[in-house]
């Protein structure tokens, strides 16, 4: 459920992305889809080559066959594995990226609108 979830936000990121984009054009639109669907394939590649490196199939398997008393920590057991881990690692690094890209205005210099007391002369 933990896995379907982040599937879900990678397409309703998407979605978001191509109406934000679409207003433009229907081809940039496109390819803001193109560019999440990009930057997830080869996020999630780099975030699994870290949790394999971080977490040995060793320590999955203790962990996995240690007996728990307790029904939240089979739960638990049972929804995060190696995939979900790298999955969230994933999230929460495009979470500031896709913040960055999509949400913030960049603070360059603006030609429009400039009042006269923003401008300097030389005498």
């Amino acid at each position: 459920m933990v896995s379907a979830f982040i599937f879900f936000l990678h397409f309703v990121l998407a979605v978001y992305a191509f109406m934000i984009y679409k207003k433009e054009s229907i081809s940039e639109g496109f390819l803001a889809i193109a560019f999440v669907g990009i930057v997830f394939a080869v996020s999630w590649t780099i975030s699994s080559m870290l949790t394999n490196l971080l977490f040995t199939i060793k320590w999955f398997v203790q962990w996995y066959w240690q007996p728990l008393d307790s029904w939240i920590w089979r739960i638990v057991r049972k929804e995060i594995s190696r995939d979900t881990i790298s999955l969230l690692i994933l999230t929460s690094g495009e979470v500031v990226f896709y913040y960055l890209f999509f949400l913030t205005k960049p603070n360059g210099p603006s030609t429009k609108n400039d009042s006269p007391s923003d401008r300097t002369t030389s005498a």
